[in-house]
């Protein structure tokens, strides 16, 4: 009986685990994205080289997982005197600076045809990596990543949340 029992709360909390992650949708930022729970939205002023941008983000902590997504609009007269790269560059090396660790891995990607980059960043202390995505489209700049201890860097997790990233169609 105490096998059975044992068995049958294995199962269940398997199933538990193995849950629907939840769609978090912004029709104002043109994003879905799934999160394994409902984050945190915010909403604050951020000095850049382009001057003040208003930077929405969702963030959700969960065990040793930080999921994070974010979005900020450019001025156009920014834009207009700018290469794309030359700006995906600068969001590159700001996100370094915020990490205030090491570069580990940084490769150009794209969706659709907006560039991007894929970058892998080890914190000061050699013990949480965070793994993100910068897109370009059109005036908007795209930062979602997630952040694991260095040893959770391939878990299935963070696949699933990296590529569970979609642009909303008109």
């Amino acid at each position: 009986m105490r096998l059975i029992l044992a068995l049958s709360l294995g199962l269940s909390l398997a199933a538990c685990g193995s849950r629907d992650w939840v769609e978090v949708r912004s029709q104002e930022g043109r994003f879905s994205i799934k999160m394994p729970a409902p984050p945190t939205e915010s909403t604050r002023l951020v000095e850049t080289a382009a001057g003040t941008i208003a930077l929405r983000s969702w963030e959700l902590d969960q065990q040793d997982f930080k999921y994070l997504v974010s979005f900020s609009d450019y001025p156009d007269a920014f834009l207009a005197s700018r290469d794309p790269e030359a700006i995906l560059d600068a969001a590159s090396e700001g996100a370094n600076t915020f990490v205030a660790g090491t570069r580990l891995e940084e490769t150009p990607i794209s969706l659709g045809k907006n560039p991007g980059r894929f970058l892998v960043l080890l914190d000061a202390s050699g013990e949480r990596v965070m793994q993100i995505r910068l897109l370009l489209v059109g005036r908007r700049l795209y930062q979602f990543g997630i952040v694991t201890r260095r040893q959770d860097r391939s878990a299935a997790e963070v696949d699933r949340f990296l590529d569970g990233f979609a642009l909303l169609q008109d």
